[in-house]
């Protein structure tokens, strides 16, 4: 049986305003969870605060260039070097 998602869903498909911030409150309650979990066993919350942060630039930046590699690439085909006659 497959697993409920753990956040709500956008209100509506497609882009509409707002659609970022509920995103934002469709994942605050376990954002919040993690950040309490981390405090708990021992990091400050400053800590904590700075790693969330660099894990999300981590995330953003894996994102953006796997979009360059899509758009940079598109319509290139790579090709086995032929290898060279034999004389």
């Amino acid at each position: 049986m497959p697993k409920p998602p753990m956040f709500s869903p956008p209100k509506r498909s497609g882009a509409y305003p707002d659609r970022d911030l509920d995103c934002q409150m469709a994942m605050e309650e376990i954002f919040r969870a993690v950040a309490e979990e981390a405090h708990a066993s021992g990091w400050s919350e400053q800590e904590v605060a700075d790693a969330l942060i660099e894990l999300a630039h981590n995330h953003w930046f894996a994102l953006d260039a796997k979009d360059k590699m899509f758009d940079e690439t598109a319509g290139v085909v790579i090709r086995k070097a032929k290898a060279p006659p034999l004389h």
